[in-house]
């Protein structure tokens, strides 16, 4: 947009707006034109103008001086120039079409990418087809890459905005405070996140090697099964009445016990060698390498949230059986089978299949067998067993 219309749009007189884009506060490709970063870039400055005492031309001689690096990196202010795509494709090694397919994955809005981007961004995958990894697995992992990122920066930016900015204005904090505690709070939250997400990688790394050196050594049977696919138990869990909950209670309400129940299943979930898949609402998809530590932490996680006061009950449904791993997440007819066992589920129980209930009757865990049932989208009868005495 031109400066006139963003003058109006952030409420700032269009000389100030003039005025930053000659220093290069805004606008610093010098193209006449505000977008959406400029944006964020206006609320940059106002906090280091108005709440830290930096004129706007000593702000940005420090800027492009590196004595003041600010919160979201040089990348705010940073005038490199961009690369068209056939230039950005060149320099990534990359056919045209893989950028954009690449891109894409990563959630990038635009291609108006700069050299150093393109260096930083494509190297991996780059290397990654150059090693022989297929095209359609590089850009399954990117596209994990980029939803798992962007997630833990947009968590990040709206916790602080809630539970400081909105908070801390409702008790009547002024204006100038807030700002202050943010720019602490986010001058110290993000060069320790970059810290924390590299010592994660590792360490999820290795346990991800640990779970590839059992599918080798523990299953060599299974040379013969479909490729990509594992052995894994699938649970998946929701809370009963929770739509009635929320109507009832509110959202806010509702959000709150659905914290705390999630803070209890990921305590549990580790002890029981499990993982969280995904959440979707109310519902949890964990995946377990053992159908009896499935059930296990099935029983533990029921006893826990009965402990609680005013938790609603759950209803577990665990199926065990080969499942195609993809770009993070589980799909196959065992996955499939899991998810309806649990829509059969009362409040309060926890549902198996028969190789399930097997494996747990073998750990000592008593199950009764409760018939056989048809189930949307599975094909035969399905024998049903439920866990006794939870």
């Amino acid at each position: 947009m031109k400066p006139g219309e963003f003058a109006d749009l952030v409420g700032m007189p269009l000389e100030t707006v003039q005025r930053y884009c000659s220093l290069g506060l805004l606008d610093p490709e010098h193209d006449g034109l505000l977008d959406d970063v400029d944006v964020m870039r206006v609320r940059v400055v106002h906090r280091y103008v108005e709440h830290a005492g930096f004129e706007p031309e000593h702000l940005a001689a420090a800027i492009r001086e590196g004595r003041v690096e600010t919160p979201y990196g040089g990348q705010l202010f940073d005038a490199a120039p961009s690369l068209d795509s056939d230039e950005a494709a060149a320099q990534a090694g990359l056919e045209p079409d893989e950028l954009r397919q690449l891109a894409a994955a990563l959630g990038l809005q635009s291609l108006n990418l700069s050299a150093q981007d393109i260096e930083e961004l494509f190297a991996v995958p780059r290397a990654a087809r150059d090693a022989g990894l297929p095209w359609g697995a590089i850009v399954g992992v990117t596209r994990v890459l980029g939803d798992s990122l962007r997630r833990i920066a947009e968590s990040q930016i709206r916790a602080v905005h809630v539970h400081i900015h909105e908070r801390q204005t409702a008790e009547g904090v002024s204006q100038e405070e807030v700002e202050r505690q943010i720019v602490g709070i986010e001058q110290t939250l993000i060069p320790l996140t970059e810290l924390l997400l590299r010592r994660l990688y590792r360490q999820y790394l290795i346990e991800a090697m640990i779970e590839d050196a059992f599918l080798h050594i523990a299953e060599p049977e299974r040379q013969a099964a479909k490729m990509g696919s594992v052995e894994a138990t699938i649970a998946f869990f929701d809370i009963a009445s929770f739509t009635t909950l929320a109507e009832a209670a509110g959202d806010d309400a509702a959000m709150r016990v659905l914290d705390r129940i999630d803070t209890v299943v990921r305590l549990l979930v580790v002890d029981h060698g499990g993982k969280v898949v995904k959440q979707v609402g109310d519902g949890f998809m964990l995946a377990f390498r053992d159908p009896a530590a499935a059930v296990r932490f099935s029983i533990a996680l029921q006893s826990d949230l009965a402990k609680g006061q005013d938790l609603p009950a759950i209803r577990v449904g665990i199926n065990a059986g080969p499942v195609l791993y993809s770009a993070g997440d589980y799909i196959g007819s065992a996955v499939n089978v899991a998810s309806r066992v649990v829509n059969s589920a009362m409040p309060g129980q926890i549902l198996l299949t028969e190789p399930v209930a097997v494996a747990a009757d073998k750990a000592g865990i008593e199950v009764e067998e409760l018939g056989v049932r048809m189930m949307r989208g599975v094909d035969d009868p399905l024998p049903l067993y439920r866990v006794k005495a939870v």
